[in-house]
């Protein structure tokens, strides 16, 4: 489908973003003013920390998790905490927690995590958001693997107005290839990252790719 859909006026033409932001909406059940999509959720991590890192700041990090997330704190100059786990594969929440402080300025928390496929349970989330929200700290969530998972938090974006979700189809749905991720966060956050983000947030084909897979869904 995806090939016969490939046309030269496809390739020849800036892509058109109305129907796959309408689409994405209802599949998630939020406005389309609460998402914006980005070139894999790298390039949503990389934008997060052009807008929230503050200099002199503290990053609050899960160690191991995803390389770029590292990376970027590198490239970015951070004063990055890493937190581990432990000889059980527990995430040391309590250090997470202390290190929680008008000297933070962004979390970053992948969940399920990877490489180590785990989970941080609901509760102890909304205890680490709401320590973050006292001191206006963004919680950046990636929930590249959350279809593998027991629950997700996009729930939680009116609730929290320090919560930003960035996820991927590049995994549950195969498409690493076209680099195509998206953030999903309350609309006041979503219009910081519409101010950076590239003319065309991405291509013809990857936003054809999306339409397929959302109105096949039983792929």
């Amino acid at each position: 489908k995806l090939k016969k859909n490939i046309s030269s006026d496809l390739i020849s033409a800036y892509p058109e973003f109305d129907k796959i932001y309408n689409k994405l909406s209802k599949k998630l059940n939020v406005s389309s003013s609460n998402i914006v999509f980005t070139a894999g959720s790298d390039q949503a991590i990389k934008n997060t920390f052009e807008l929230f890192y503050k200099k002199n700041k503290k990053v609050i990090t899960i160690n191991p998790t995803f390389a770029m997330v590292d990376i970027y704190c590198k490239i970015f100059k951070t004063k990055q905490i890493k937190i581990g786990y432990d000889k059980k594969l527990q995430l040391k929440l309590t250090d997470i927690y202390r290190s929680i402080d008008k000297n933070t300025c962004l979390i970053v928390l992948a969940n399920p995590n990877s490489p180590t496929g785990t989970l941080i349970k609901k509760s102890d989330l909304i205890k680490i958001i709401n320590k973050a929200k006292k001191y206006n700290i963004k919680v950046l969530l990636d929930e590249a693997y959350y279809e593998f998972s027991k629950y997700n938090f996009l729930s939680k974006i009116k609730k929290f107005e320090n919560l930003i979700i960035i996820r991927t189809f590049s995994k549950m749905f195969g498409l690493a290839g076209l680099r195509l991720g998206y953030v999903v966060s309350n609309k006041n956050i979503i219009k910081k990252y519409f101010a950076i983000k590239p003319m065309y947030e991405i291509n013809s084909i990857a936003v054809k790719a999306l339409e397929l897979m959302i109105d096949n869904s039983k792929i």
